[in-house]
Order: structure tokens, then C-alpha cells, then sequence
């Protein structure tokens, strides 16, 4: 019997520890949504890097951006990278609406694709690390822009469920300011559907207002002088066959009701007692996409760690810094 328990933990630690680069998926069934509603035959995408030790004490759980699947977190992982695979098994899981996880472009045809919530989507990534990968507790748990607003939900609705947590480019709840922008972006597409506009241009509109807010004007300009523009015109073209207008209205709407302080009378204060987890929280001081205040002003309620960028490079900021993000993060999670 000790042979065979042996024998069953070697296998899972060499499929978990061998997983690599694969896209999987972890099958969830119906997922009952915070509306009420059912997302049925629920599935979710997820890719695994590093080991699982025996104690099963070093898992990192990685939730994507917006738009994001978890093939472009890839990047991000590495000896010389934001995150260290050598000492921690990695799960990058695909949100919910990204085309890759349920979404409404892989979706019943019969069934209209229900809105979902931030919370939904941590509801879904914590059946896959527990009832899936067999993980009863995270060691840490870190995302960057959308992927924060899940990471700053997993520590209100779960906050025994992991050590340390990282958000960055990051916000426990949106502004006026980024509802703006989100209801510019579902306007755009609400308009060209209704006047029967093909889907690469609207797709190009969105592209156009992601890259004029990702960036500061003088970062845009740095980069891109007036005889570059055509080279910075090329990325109003690009769209993802997975990612459709579809997908950007689901997780835009998922967005727009982010608000971690919901349940416990909408303060920080009161949200703070609910927080175990310790925090490390980066933003960017020159952030055009999503309001860094929120994240400052909640970092200062909880006395969480924060790393503050001060750059050109706007919703982008850590990959202009990425050697102090990447030696101030593994700091963090060396602190006992």
C-alpha cells in the first residue's frame, strides 16, 4: 500500500514538474456565478512551470491580464525574469472570457454567455488550484493589471488560502476615472455592432485607445518619433482570433464592478480585518489605464509593502523596471 501512495505522489509530482509549456485545462463543471446564474460545463486554462515540492508548500498561483492568456505570462518566468521557476511551481491560469477558459467564443450556442464577475473568476482559478491540482494552500499569489483585481479578490475571499500576495499595476477597486475609459471601450463596440462594422475594426479602435493610454505621452513619444509612427501603426492592426469583441465586453463588464470593499461596508478599513495574506503592492505613479490611488490608499490602510514606479512607461511601468521589480519581489517572498 506505501508502494503503491508512493508510486501515485511520484507520478502526479513528475506530471505537475514536467508539465512545462503545455496548455491544459482543469474541467470545473457548472460554476455557479455571483449573479445566480450557471456557467456550465465550466473549463479552465492553465499551464504549470517548476516543482511542486513534497511538502507542497511553494505553489505560486499567476492570473492573467486583461485580454492575456496564459502563453504570454510565459515571458515573464525565468532564472533572470519577474519570477523565479527555480525554487516555486508556477500555475499561470487563464481568466475567465480570455478565449482560452470558458468564454463566449467557446460557448453554447444555445445558452447566452452570462456576465461574470472578478470574483467569478477566482472562484473558477480556486477549484482548479484545489479540486484539480490537489493544492490545498498557496504560497503566494501574483497578477499584474486585470490579474490584480483577482489577486486582490483571492485575499478578501479566500484569506487563508495563501502566505503572500503581489499585485501590481494594480487596484482592490476601479475609479470613476478607469470607468471612463471601459465604458469608451464597450461603447465602441456596442456602436459597431450596431451599425454592422466588421470585427477587425472595431477590434482596431480598441487597439488604438489601449495604445495611447498604456504608455505616457512622452514615453509614446520617446519611443516612437513622428518618423516611427507607421511602426507604432502596426500594432492597431493586430487582433487575436480568440479574443473577440465578445470577450472584451465580457471581461470590460467584469472590471467595471471591481470593487474588493463590496461585502464589508465599503470601506478599506473594514476590508483590511479580512486580510491575512502579506502584501507587496507595485504601482506606477504615471498609470493612464488604471488609477494607482486605490492600490496606495488600500497599502496604506493594510501597511502592505509597496514599491511605488515612477517611469515614463505608465500601465507598463514594470517591464521598464523589471530588474528592481524582479530583485524586490523575490525579497518578498524570501521574508519569513
Amino acid at each position: 500500500m506505501k508502494r503503491l501512495i508512493l508510486f501515485v505522489w511520484l507520478l502526479l509530482f513528475y506530471q505537475q514538474s514536467s508539465a512545462g509549456n503545455i496548455q491544459q485545462f482543469g474541467m470545473i463543471g457548472d460554476l455557479k456565478l455571483q449573479s445566480g446564474k450557471i456557467l456550465n460545463d465550466c473549463k479552465i486554462g492553465y499551464r504549470t512551470f517548476g516543482s511542486l515540492n513534497q511538502e507542497r508548500t511553494n505553489a505560486i498561483l499567476y492570473p492573467t491580464w486583461f485580454a492575456g492568456v496564459s502563453k504570454d505570462v510565459v515571458g515573464l518566468l525565468g532564472a533572470d525574469k519577474l519570477i523565479d521557476t527555480t525554487h516555486y511551481f508556477i500555475i499561470i491560469v487563464d481568466a475567465l472570457g480570455n478565449g482560452v477558459s470558458t468564454s463566449p467564443t467557446n460557448y453554447s450556442d444555445e445558452i447566452p454567455f452570462p456576465e461574470i464577475t472578478i470574483r467569478d473568476m477566482v472562484e473558477s482559478e480556486y477549484k482548479v488550484v484545489k479540486n484539480i491540482l490537489g493544492i490545498d494552500h498557496l504560497f503566494a499569489v501574483i497578477g499584474g493589471s486585470m490579474g490584480s483585481m483577482q489577486v486582490f479578490e483571492f485575499v478578501a475571499a479566500y484569506p487563508d488560502f495563501m502566505d503572500k500576495a503581489i499585485p501590481y499595476s494594480s487596484s482592490p477597486k476601479v475609479t470613476s476615472n478607469d470607468k471612463i475609459i471601459f465604458s469608451l471601450m464597450k461603447e465602441i463596440i456596442l456602436s459597431g455592432k450596431k451599425y454592422e462594422e466588421p470585427e477587425n475594426e472595431i477590434l482596431k479602435k480598441l487597439n488604438i485607445i489601449i495604445q495611447l493610454l498604456a504608455r505616457t505621452p512622452a514615453n509614446i513619444n520617446k519611443n516612437y518619433p513622428d518618423e516611427k509612427f507607421s511602426e507604432l501603426a502596426k500594432k492597431f492592426e493586430r487582433t487575436s482570433p480568440i479574443f473577440t469583441t465578445a470577450c472584451y465586453l465580457t471581461q470590460i463588464d467584469a472590471m467595471f464592478t471591481h470593487d474588493i470593499t463590496r461585502n464589508f461596508n465599503s470601506t478599506f478599513e473594514e476590508t483590511a480585518k479580512r486580510i491575512k495574506a502579506k502584501l507587496f503592492i507595485i504601482v506606477s505613479e504615471t498609470d493612464l489605464l488604471l488609477n494607482p490611488k486605490p492600490a496606495l490608499d488600500f497599502a496604506a490602510v493594510t501597511k502592505a509593502k509597496t514599491l511605488l514606479l515612477k517611469n515614463d512607461c505608465g500601465h507598463l511601468a514594470i517591464g521598464c523596471e523589471l530588474d528592481l521589480c524582479r530583485t524586490e519581489i523575490q525579497k518578498f517572498l524570501d521574508e519569513k
